[in-house]
């Protein structure tokens, strides 16, 4: 519209091309662009086109010297305009329509030297390049920031990635630990039913607590995993040292096997450490009771080396007893592997294996700065 206003002073050639161009630079190189305004792109290109093809038929004497200052107005347009094609168009349509404005450019230029009968043909030549080196800087320009915003939003796909199979073991580490504890007491519930209801009936209060921490662990992956951050910014942080006592307590109520926890008086641990060392005894515990449902005893070991890392061992005995009839297993756990994977990026060293008549899990980890839980 204002280049249709100010047609009849500086005429009509030189002013609606630059407004048509301007209008399509703001489009396609400001920071609210939509998809499909790219099309606007192509209008402007063709009415740059059109008019250098309509100017020699006007004669050369119909637009002012002002028309020469919006033509340069007009080029700077198409060239802001081709660098944001280059930069948010999808691929295929910048490709073609930045094309389409080099050549606007390149239209615009013999449109202002037409004004002049004095140019040669090799003038024009050089000053067609000249501009168009504009137009392939400004294209070069956008495909370095399109670059960029690709390599970002791989960064980020990498990251909920790796925040998803950290979640994913967070889930096994803590709900499985819930869950045996579910399975073993409800066992222990079918034979003690008709023997001894009281304590049947304690067992199916533990039950159900332990089905609330399933269930509040769970809770606590799907609103790290949501969307919305502000619901992601209310997870609680991970359980460390301090939480140990209470889950060799919780264990031992569970049965059959009792947990004699040893930790080390006065321990200062970084965040790493502590709760890497607490996925350690959940999954040598949920072990135990995964695999070793006849072991009576299990010892946790948390204390400092000489060198000052951080050694956890857990050692269960086997029962010496003969172990009930297998139900369904479970299989393609993240337990241990997580857990080495884990250790090992913490400096650290991590073994499990058979010791004596039984198993023992020992995980080392370098002592790390920042140690201020405990």
């Amino acid at each position: 519209m204002a280049g249709l206003t100010a047609a009849p002073v500086y005429g009509g050639i030189a002013t609606v091309p630059a407004a048509v161009a301007v209008a399509a630079a703001v489009l396609n190189a400001g920071p609210a662009s939509r998809p499909w305004w790219v099309w606007s792109a192509g209008a402007a290109a063709a009415v740059s086109i059109a008019a250098g093809a309509v100017y020699p038929r006007s004669g050369s004497g119909d637009v002012p010297a002002a028309g020469n200052v919006l033509g340069y107005v007009e080029m700077a347009a198409l060239m802001a305009m081709v660098g944001g094609l280059a930069w948010r168009a999808p691929a295929r349509q910048a490709v073609g329509l930045a094309a389409a404005g080099g050549a606007a450019v390149v239209a615009v230029v013999l449109r202002l030297i037409m004004a002049s009968t004095d140019v040669s043909a090799v003038t024009a030549a050089i000053a067609c390049a000249f501009f168009s080196v504009g137009t392939v800087t400004a294209a070069a320009l956008g495909t370095y920031l399109r670059l960029l915003e690709a390599r970002r939003l791989r960064a980020v796909d990498g990251a909920r990635r790796a925040q998803r199979l950290a979640l994913a073991q967070d889930l096994h580490d803590f709900v499985a630990h819930d869950v045996s504890a579910i399975v073993a007491q409800a066992q222990a519930g079918q034979l003690l039913a008709a023997q001894d209801p009281e304590r049947a009936a304690d067992l199916f209060t533990r039950i159900e607590q332990a089905g609330q921490r399933a269930l509040a662990s769970m809770d606590q992956s799907v609103n790290a995993l949501h969307p919305d951050p502000d619901r992601g910014a209310a997870r609680s942080p991970l359980p460390g040292l301090d939480e140990l006592p209470e889950l060799a307590e919780r264990y031992s109520d569970a049965g059959p096997a009792k947990v004699r926890l040893a930790l080390a008086p006065g321990l200062r641990t970084s965040r790493e450490e502590a709760a890497t060392a607490y996925r350690v005894v959940v999954e040598a515990l949920t072990n135990v009771r995964r695999h070793a449902p006849g072991a009576t005893a299990v010892d946790v070991d948390v204390r400092r080396t000489s060198d000052t890392a951080l050694r956890v061992v857990v050692t269960n005995d086997s029962g010496g007893g003969t172990a009930p009839p297998p139900r369904a297993r479970r299989t393609g756990g993240l337990g241990l592997p997580g857990l080495t994977e884990r250790v090992h990026a913490l400096g650290g060293a991590f073994t499990a294996g058979p010791h004596d008549d039984g198993w023992q899990v020992v995980a080392v980890l370098p002592a790390r700065p920042g140690g201020t839980q405990r």
